[in-house]
Protein backbone atom coordinates (compact mmCIF):
# COMPACT_ATOMS: atom_id res chain seq x y z
CA UNK A 1 0.00 0.00 0.00
CA UNK A 2 1.19 3.48 -0.84
CA UNK A 3 2.35 6.17 1.58
CA UNK A 4 -0.31 8.04 0.27
CA UNK A 5 -3.36 5.81 0.53
CA UNK A 6 -1.80 5.13 4.10
CA UNK A 7 -2.17 8.33 5.25
CA UNK A 8 -5.93 8.98 3.90
CA UNK A 9 -6.83 5.41 5.83
CA UNK A 10 -5.37 7.25 8.90
CA UNK A 11 -7.19 10.22 8.68
CA UNK A 12 -10.28 8.80 7.61
CA UNK A 13 -9.79 6.25 10.78
CA UNK A 14 -9.21 9.38 13.16
CA UNK A 15 -12.56 11.20 12.23
CA UNK A 16 -14.51 8.56 13.07
CA UNK A 17 -15.08 6.55 16.08
CA UNK A 18 -15.38 2.98 17.38
CA UNK A 19 -18.68 1.27 18.62
CA UNK A 20 -19.86 -2.24 20.08
CA UNK A 21 -23.18 -3.64 19.37
CA UNK A 22 -24.26 -6.82 19.56
CA UNK A 23 -20.88 -8.39 20.41
CA UNK A 24 -18.78 -6.75 17.61
CA UNK A 25 -16.64 -3.92 17.41
CA UNK A 26 -17.04 -1.55 14.77
CA UNK A 27 -16.44 1.62 13.15
CA UNK A 28 -18.80 4.97 12.52
CA UNK A 29 -17.71 8.01 10.58
CA UNK A 30 -20.08 10.63 12.70
CA UNK A 31 -20.39 14.71 11.82
CA UNK A 32 -22.68 17.17 13.25
CA UNK A 33 -24.10 18.26 16.81
CA UNK A 34 -24.57 15.00 18.68
CA UNK A 35 -28.21 16.78 18.94
CA UNK A 36 -29.34 17.05 15.39
CA UNK A 37 -31.21 15.45 13.70
CA UNK A 38 -29.50 11.90 12.82
CA UNK A 39 -29.08 9.93 9.48
CA UNK A 40 -28.07 6.86 9.74
CA UNK A 41 -25.87 5.95 6.19
CA UNK A 42 -25.46 1.83 5.87
CA UNK A 43 -23.36 0.75 3.09
CA UNK A 44 -23.77 -2.63 0.62
CA UNK A 45 -20.78 -5.19 -0.38
CA UNK A 46 -18.05 -4.89 -0.85
CA UNK A 47 -17.85 -1.32 0.78
CA UNK A 48 -17.66 0.36 4.12
CA UNK A 49 -18.60 3.93 5.63
CA UNK A 50 -15.89 4.90 3.53
CA UNK A 51 -18.23 4.95 0.55
CA UNK A 52 -20.08 7.73 2.71
CA UNK A 53 -17.90 9.89 3.67
CA UNK A 54 -18.99 12.99 1.01
CA UNK A 55 -22.39 12.16 2.24
CA UNK A 56 -22.11 12.26 5.83
CA UNK A 57 -20.11 15.69 5.71
CA UNK A 58 -23.16 17.23 2.98
CA UNK A 59 -25.47 16.16 5.74
CA UNK A 60 -23.35 17.85 8.34
CA UNK A 61 -23.21 21.10 6.09
CA UNK A 62 -26.63 21.22 6.21
CA UNK A 63 -27.54 20.91 10.20
CA UNK A 64 -28.24 17.04 10.02
CA UNK A 65 -26.06 14.65 12.08
CA UNK A 66 -24.30 12.21 10.07
CA UNK A 67 -23.32 8.92 10.69
CA UNK A 68 -21.80 5.90 8.27
CA UNK A 69 -21.63 2.54 10.19
CA UNK A 70 -19.45 -0.55 9.26
CA UNK A 71 -21.33 -3.02 9.00
CA UNK A 72 -19.49 -6.75 10.35
CA UNK A 73 -17.29 -8.11 8.46
CA UNK A 74 -16.55 -4.95 6.18
CA UNK A 75 -14.77 -1.81 6.73
CA UNK A 76 -13.11 -1.10 10.05
CA UNK A 77 -15.62 -3.80 12.07
CA UNK A 78 -14.55 -7.21 13.25
CA UNK A 79 -15.10 -9.79 11.34
CA UNK A 80 -16.67 -12.58 13.89
CA UNK A 81 -16.73 -16.44 12.35
CA UNK A 82 -19.30 -17.24 14.47
CA UNK A 83 -22.08 -13.97 13.40
CA UNK A 84 -24.82 -14.35 11.69
CA UNK A 85 -24.33 -12.66 8.22
CA UNK A 86 -27.62 -13.44 7.17
CA UNK A 87 -30.42 -10.38 6.43
CA UNK A 88 -31.95 -11.07 9.51
CA UNK A 89 -28.87 -11.38 11.33
CA UNK A 90 -27.66 -8.24 9.79
CA UNK A 91 -31.02 -6.24 10.83
CA UNK A 92 -30.67 -7.40 14.01
CA UNK A 93 -27.16 -5.98 14.19
CA UNK A 94 -28.22 -2.90 12.88
CA UNK A 95 -31.09 -2.30 15.79
CA UNK A 96 -28.20 -2.66 17.99
CA UNK A 97 -25.99 -0.22 16.59
CA UNK A 98 -28.68 2.30 16.32
CA UNK A 99 -29.01 1.17 20.39
CA UNK A 100 -25.12 1.60 21.19
CA UNK A 101 -25.04 5.31 19.25
CA UNK A 102 -27.98 6.05 21.05
CA UNK A 103 -29.92 6.79 18.79
CA UNK A 104 -33.97 6.73 19.25
CA UNK A 105 -35.79 8.36 15.69
CA UNK A 106 -33.30 8.87 12.73
CA UNK A 107 -33.53 8.31 8.90
CA UNK A 108 -31.70 5.77 7.60
CA UNK A 109 -30.00 5.46 3.98
CA UNK A 110 -29.22 2.87 1.94
CA UNK A 111 -27.27 1.25 -0.88
CA UNK A 112 -27.03 -2.75 -1.74
CA UNK A 113 -27.47 -5.09 0.90
CA UNK A 114 -28.66 -2.23 3.22
CA UNK A 115 -31.98 -2.58 1.84
CA UNK A 116 -32.32 -5.74 2.63
CA UNK A 117 -31.06 -5.76 6.05
CA UNK A 118 -32.91 -2.25 6.65
CA UNK A 119 -36.47 -4.69 5.68
CA UNK A 120 -35.33 -7.08 8.39
CA UNK A 121 -34.24 -4.29 11.24
CA UNK A 122 -37.89 -3.40 10.37
CA UNK A 123 -39.52 -6.52 10.66
CA UNK A 124 -37.47 -7.17 13.80
CA UNK A 125 -39.37 -4.52 15.64
CA UNK A 126 -43.08 -4.88 14.44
Amino acid sequence: MSLAVEQLLAGYRASGREFTAAGVRSFALDAGAPDAEPVVCVHGVPASSYLYRKVVAAVAHRGLRGIAVDLPGLGYAERPADFDYTWTGLGRWLLAAVDALELERFHLVVHDIGGPIRVRSRRSTA
